[in-house]
Order: structure tokens, then C-alpha cells, then sequence
């Protein structure tokens, strides 16, 4: 890894701001509006949105495992269902959408094992009866970085692999029109990686040791990218400072980490786990036996704008529609500026945050209990997939205004 560049001491102190909230002005308390949940999603594991389509995937198993993608109308009406099978097992972890509306999953898939070309050998004689064991079919190891670029209808128009010498975990991906980024682990190891829109994978960066995640990225339009995620190691000549600090990473287009910065709060565990293209970001904030979650708008130089945690059982997703940055967690306790609120056992809230972080509006639906994951589209408003207290999957939604 090459050394990276020295932040200056402003950057510094602006960054060290994120360390707690900002003050606002009093604010009316919002009432908390019914969230619409327009159909069942039965193992969706992610959800995008192309022009007016909705697109779940889900992994499946059997004799080889494939990734099944469903194209559903705004009302959760399905249009059309495609199966990615190549043969070989293949799995799905984080996908998004580019300009042109076409489907970009990233995951880890096995070689195409070649069929067998053996001559067919005759029976030998058993005169005893004996009965062999039948063999069990060998599986390759699912140790290829790859892609899978479909249309908007599901249709596969290419696949782009790169071998490493174990799996692969893929936590999230940014497409843009320069290219690909991916960010994961491979081996215990934290790694980003830049991908052309053509399929030519550049250099695997490594950041840290086992003691650093990186779970979200944004890619820049020169082909930089940001990475965030938490680590309790020196990086970049910044020490760790509470038990865990959430960390904000620059990656130049030529795969060399150039700054590093960190959200840190003494004997606090604190990590951001979700993050849109406009840098709106949330993670977790973990003090003793309090957790909440933390939703910050970043500049492109990392330093806050406004700032807001909230009670929470530590999950959380963000994304900004329009003027607005949605922000989703599952809620636990009362929180500030939502009136009435009181769950009992952990209950899904969606807030509407203004242009200074401030709650303008909550949406909730009582079956609802964990957001997975979280979309939004000019056309056909905010959508989102969550988990309800018995496991089930569905699709919620907000309408465009």
C-alpha cells in the first residue's frame, strides 16, 4: 500500500465534528403515517429499481445454486422472472442499477466444471450382487470474483470473472459511468476493487487487516471511489481511538488509498455500514449497552454537514429522493421529534429527514420489524425491502411527491 497523503489539520478538526450530533433548532413533532406494504417478497435478498420496474433477487439451492431475479410493476404485480445458471453455483451479495437502467450484480461464482469425455466402459461382471455407492457429484469452490450485467427486462448480457485463491464476500457495489467498484473480504482481508464497464478488473487494494470492515462505496466520476466501514487498527497514521471507530477511506482511480479519516467516540464502538451516491451515510453508534444509529450528509472532502443518531437495534439504511434523505432503522425506544412513539418489540420507522438533518415526516407499518434494503426513484417514489417479526420478506413503499 502506498503511503498515504497528510490531512491537514482543518480537515482534521471539521472531521472530528461527526464525533457528536449537531444542535438544531426545536422542531414540531411529526406523527408517525401508515407505511404501505404492497405484496410479499418470499426470500428477496435485494431490491433495485430500473425506470418503473422493481427487481428482487433471491439465491436459491438444489443441485447447483443460481440467482433468480423477479420484474414486478409499482403496484408489486410480477412481469416477468429470469434465472441466472450457469451451470456452476453462483451467489448474488450486493447489486445496483447504471444510466442506461441495466442490472449490475456482483457476487462470487464457481469454474464450469467440464463434462466428463470418458469412454462409456462396460459393465464388469458381479457375480456376488454387490451394489456400488453412487458418486457424488464434484463442486467447485465459488472463488471468482464476478459480475453479472442484465437488462432491464432480466436478460443476462455478460458475465466478467476474476480468480482468487479463496471465496469472496461482496458487501457492496457503485456503478457509475466510468465503471465498477466492489468492496468485501477474501481471506479475513478487507479489499476494494475497480471494475471497467467492460469487464477488466484492476488492481484487488487491500486496506488494514481482519481488524477493519468495509461495508459500503461510493465511486466518483473520474473512477475514484470512497469506502466506509469500521476498524480498530491504525490506518493511515490515524490511531484507533474508541474500541471500534467508523472509518472514511479516498481510493484514487489508480487504486492507491490518498486519505483516511475516522468518526470515533471514546470506549464506543462505532462502524458506517450503508451509503448513497450523495454521501448521505449510517451506522452505528454502540456505548455500553446503548446503540443508536447515526445518519450524516457528508461534502466530498468528508466533513459533516448536519448530523442525527437515534435509538435503534443497530441496523439502519439511507438514501436521499429529491430534496429529502430517507432514513430507515429498526426502532426500539421513544425518539425525539416523532410523537407517540412507543414500540414495544422492535418495529420498523422510516423518517423523512430535510435539508438540515431535521424529521419531516415517519412512516411505519406494524408488521414490518428490520429494513433490508432501500431504493428510490424519481419516477415511482421510495421502495424498500424488510423483514417482518417472523422472518417473512416484503416490499414497502412511499409514492413520489
Amino acid at each position: 500500500m502506498k503511503p498515504l497523503a497528510r490531512l491537514s489539520s482543518a480537515v482534521l478538526l471539521i472531521a472530528a465534528l461527526a464525533l457528536t450530533p449537531f444542535a438544531s433548532a426545536a422542531t414540531k413533532s411529526v406523527t408517525v403515517k401508515k407505511l404501505d406494504v404492497i405484496t410479499a417478497a418470499p426470500g428477496a435478498e435485494g431490491l433495485l429499481i430500473s425506470g418503473k420496474t422493481l427487481i428482487t433477487y433471491v439465491n436459491t439451492g438444489g443441485s447447483n445454486s443460481n440467482i433468480v431475479l423477479t420484474g414486478l410493476d409499482p403496484s408489486g404485480v410480477q412481469q416477468w422472472l429470469k434465472t441466472i445458471d450457469s451451470g456452476a453455483d453462483e451467489i448474488a451479495l450486493a447489486g445496483a442499477v447504471d444510466s442506461n437502467g441495466n442490472l449490475w450484480l456482483a457476487g462470487a461464482s464457481a469454474p464450469v466444471i467440464a463434462p466428463d469425455t470418458a469412454t462409456v466402459q462396460l459393465p464388469a461382471d458381479n457375480p456376488d450382487g454387490v451394489v456400488a455407492e453412487p458418486l457424488t457429484k464434484l463442486r467447485s469452490d465459488m472463488n471468482l470474483v464476478t459480475l453479472w450485467k442484465l437488462s432491464p427486462t432480466g436478460d443476462l448480457l455478460a458475465t466478467y470473472s476474476l480468480a482468487q485463491p479463496t471465496p469472496a464476500l461482496i458487501n457492496a457495489i457503485s456503478v457509475n459511468a466510468t465503471g465498477i467498484s466492489l468492496v468485501g473480504r477474501i481471506a479475513e482481508k478487507p479489499f476494494a476493487l475497480s471494475i471497467t464497464a467492460t469487464g477488466a478488473f484492476g488492481k484487488l487494494v487491500s486496506i488494514g487487516t481482519s481488524k477493519t470492515e468495509l461495508n459500503a462505496v461510493v465511486r466518483s466520476p473520474d473512477g475514484s471511489f470512497n469506502v466506509f466501514g469500521t476498524s480498530s487498527e491504525t490506518l493511515g497514521g490515524k490511531k484507533n481511538v474508541g474500541i471500534r471507530d467508523g472509518i472514511l477511506a479516498k481510493i484514487n482511480k489508480a487504486g492507491a488509498v490518498t486519505s483516511v479519516v475516522r468518526s470515533s467516540a471514546p470506549k464506543a464502538e462505532r462502524s458506517w455500514n450503508y451509503a448513497d451516491s450523495t454521501l448521505a451515510l449510517t451506522g452505528y453508534v454502540k456505548t455500553g449497552k446503548k446503540i443508536e444509529s447515526a445518519f450524516t450528509k457528508f461534502t466530498a472532502a468528508f466533513a459533516p454537514t448536519w448530523t442525527i443518531r437515534i435509538p435503534s437495534n443497530g441496523t439502519s439504511m439511507v438514501t436521499t429522493g429529491g430534496a429529502l434523505t430517507y432514513a430507515v432503522l429498526g426502532s426500539n425506544s421513544a425518539v425525539t421529534g416523532v410523537s407517540s412513539w412507543k414500540p414495544i418489540t422492535n418495529q420498523l420507522l422510516l423518517l423523512a429527514l430535510d435539508s438540515k438533518g431535521v424529521i419531516a415526516a415517519a412512516y411505519s407499518a406494524p408488521e414490518l420489524s428490520n429494513p433490508l434494503t432501500l431504493s428510490y426513484s424519481k419516477d415511482i417514489g421510495l421502495y424498500g425491502l424488510a423483514q417482518g417479526s417472523d422472518g417473512s420478506v416484503s416490499i414497502f413503499h412511499i409514492a413520489a411527491k
